[in-house]
């Protein structure tokens, strides 16, 4: 019974130095200490062979977070998918070692405590070749060790839907 309890609490990452402290990153993985490095941590993420470790990518996402895509329909009217981190992995690594770049273009920040949000304007290179560029709407929250994303909208720029000035660099 007592060592029930022990492993539940383990499980649980109620007693000190367990379950939790697991699940800290490396220091190559460190969490943003201000929502001003979100960006730049995305980029690092997700920057690198298609099929890469994406440890990074799951230290700096909430393990509940969710990816949403928006894009146009061929009728036009707008349509949208959303994946867990899970998904989004699968779904990259499948490109191989293809080599994607992201950069954050341009970015504001809202924040109020312990929450951001970030609106950021992103391209996205595979190969050395733009596939894409667009608005990311990042959510953010602050943790013990850090910022952590809770969730990212994303809408890619169509030839219906450019990048307003504004957003470029």
């Amino acid at each position: 019974m007592l060592q029930t309890l022990i492993s539940t609490a383990i499980l649980a990452g109620v007693l000190p130095g367990t379950a939790t402290m697991a699940q800290a990153p490396d220091a190559a993985c460190a969490l943003p200490s201000d929502p001003k490095d979100i960006p730049a941590a995305l980029d690092a993420a997700i920057t690198g062979p298609a099929d890469k470790d994406r440890g990074c990518m799951k230290a700096l996402l909430i393990p509940e977070a969710r990816l949403m895509f928006v894009s146009l329909g061929a009728d036009g009217a707008p349509t949208y998918r959303v994946e867990n981190l899970d998904d989004w992995i699968a779904r990259v690594k499948a490109r191989g070692h293809a080599v994607l770049e992201e950069k954050q273009l341009k970015f504001r920040i809202e924040r109020y405590g312990n929450i951001a949000h970030l609106w950021s304007s992103y391209t996205l290179e595979s190969d050395g070749k733009r596939i894409a560029r667009g608005i990311n709407s990042i959510q953010a929250i602050k943790e013990t060790g850090g910022w952590r994303v809770t969730s990212i909208l994303v809408q890619a720029e169509s030839a219906t839907a450019p990048l307003p000035k504004e957003y470029l660099p």
